[in-house]
């Protein structure tokens, strides 16, 4: 079964330099002229970040043709904030992204700040950080949003001229978290290591979380124990700057949805009938599932996975067949056509095991 892409995407708008030269690479048809479009396209986007073009730079990713197209724009960019234009001793700005579980009857709130002393001597320890590296970490947990407020012309700029580990030329405040009940969150790290040139990275960047996840967890759990509060902190690799943005959104969406579809099937079981799941894109740009039951026509609930530029429909129809393989559900369905956005209410329309999909002219 296929699931659909339910986004729309601009023309290409040729008067745009960055677009321009975007598409001059993507259509080139011999390697050499492919090279040379390439490094145009390059010398185009540092530009930008040399003269502090975040507006445009920001204008070309809302404006590329496809997917493809934003891909390529989006991994030109981060190639050009990440990596230095000259060998030299430069900032790497860097950030941790930790995804909080959390329940509790009632309000709650979570601190905003936790011990960056002791989470950076556990990095030392198993090696992501280097023993004798010039490393500063902040105790704030930072939210999504301050995260994003960082523009790639900023980080640029950090890059050439930060010169000593020390706090980051930003508001960065911390992001306390408050729920009711029950939650999922993410919180960022955010740090800056200076590397020397010619020396080996200082920080491991990326990868897969190591021995030091489960201390890590340990450690900031023990940080927010409060009677009643069940936590289970999830933290993901330290990554750049732009990368740890994505890692965080992606993996609160999929936590979420581990979440939600934990409690919906608990509940459907718990009363002996048998889940219905069904998946179906919508115009919007949204991703919904629903949970229900061959028995209850009435009785459903809903979750809803927005797609970011990054975000594939193939990928999160992946994610949500091998969930409910682990889940043992066997009925999935899989709805092959854009559903509308809104029903005849104008409610948001949920495709169930009972309310069957619109044909679409």
């Amino acid at each position: 079964m296929y699931l659909p892409d339910p986004r729309l995407y601009p023309r290409v708008n040729a008067k745009n330099p960055v677009i321009r030269s975007l598409m001059a690479f993507l259509t080139a048809s011999e390697p050499a002229d492919a090279q040379q479009k390439r490094q145009a396209l390059d010398e185009v986007v540092r530009e930008l970040l040399l003269t502090g073009d975040h507006y445009g730079l920001n204008g070309a990713l809302t404006q590329a043709p496809t997917q493809d197209a934003y891909k390529v724009l989006w991994k030109t960019l981060r190639d050009a904030v990440e990596q230095p234009a000259a060998a030299g001793t430069h900032a790497v700005p860097f950030a941790l992204p930790i995804v909080f579980v959390a329940g509790r009857k009632g309000d709650t709130r979570l601190a905003g700040e936790v011990d960056a002393g002791a989470i950076l001597a556990l990095l030392r320890e198993h090696g992501v950080i280097a023993a004798d590296a010039d490393v500063w970490l902040g105790n704030a947990l930072i939210g999504s949003e301050q995260l994003a407020a960082v523009n790639p012309t900023q980080l640029s700029r950090w890059q050439d001229g930060i010169t000593v580990a020390g706090p980051l030329p930003a508001e960065l405040a911390p992001a306390p978290i408050a729920f009711k009940d029950e939650g999922v969150f993410v919180r960022y790290l955010v740090g800056v290591a200076i590397q020397p040139a010619a020396a080996e990275p200082v920080i491991r960047l990326g990868g897969a979380v190591g021995s030091w996840g489960m201390p890590l967890a340990q450690l900031l759990s023990d940080a927010f124990k409060q009677t009643g509060l069940t936590l289970f902190p999830i933290p993901r690799v330290p990554q750049s700057w732009l990368a740890a943005q994505e890692a965080g959104r992606v993996t609160v969406l999929e936590t979420r949805l581990q979440v939600a579809a934990s409690n919906a099937l608990r509940s459907i079981r718990s009363k002996g009938r048998t889940p219905v799941i069904t998946l179906a894109a919508h115009e919007g740009g949204e991703i919904r599932l629903t949970f229900s039951s061959r028995e209850d026509a009435e009785r459903w609930e809903g979750y809803v996975w927005p797609l970011a530029p990054l975000d594939s429909a193939e990928q999160v129809h992946a994610f949500v067949e091998d969930l409910m393989r682990e889940c043992q559900v066997d009925d999935v369905v899989v709805v092959e056509t854009i559903q509308p956005d809104l029903d005849t209410d104008g409610l948001p329309f949920f495709v169930t095991a009972h309310n069957r999909p619109v044909q679409q002219q």
